[in-house]
């Protein structure tokens, strides 16, 4: 007959599972700041896309009413141009941008045929700490 004796119990002693505890915990402050910066540069990713839009609905507009740009760029929610107008709030804003306030600035009086180097629509100061994206009438958008 095999004895089996108490000493050798399976299981996990109370160090065992501190220094387990501890390691995890290491990991995680390794890694939160790692996975700040993955979110903030997803975020300028989204608003950068937001812009990418913006700049094919206002070509669109513009394809429909004589080379002209809307007035507002709530135009273009209204008239279907954008899908809708989440595109028109930053993920990075300090609030959601709407048809009638959107997270971007827009400069009136362009038309399709306007210097294709000219600044349309641009991010609202609030929106990113260390620059700001810029749509040009060409529809490049570049991060400043």
């Amino acid at each position: 007959m095999l004895m089996i004796s108490k000493a050798h119990k399976k299981g996990f002693t109370l160090t065992e599972l501190a220094f387990i505890v501890i390691i995890i915990a290491i990991f995680i402050s390794l890694l939160t700041p790692v996975i700040a910066k993955i979110r903030a540069r997803a975020k300028i990713i989204n608003c950068e896309e937001n812009l990418e839009k913006i700049g094919l609905g206002l070509k669109l507009y513009a394809s429909e009413h004589e080379g002209s740009f809307p007035s507002a760029l709530g135009e273009l929610v209204e008239g279907g141009y954008v899908e809708d107008e989440s595109i028109l709030d930053c993920p990075s804003g300090q609030h959601a941008g709407t048809a009638e306030e959107p997270d971007y600035h827009y400069t009136t009086g362009y038309a399709i045929s306007s210097p294709s180097g000219e600044t349309i629509v641009f991010d609202k100061t609030e929106n990113h700490k260390n620059g700001k994206h810029v749509l040009y009438i060409s529809g490049d958008v570049v991060w400043e």
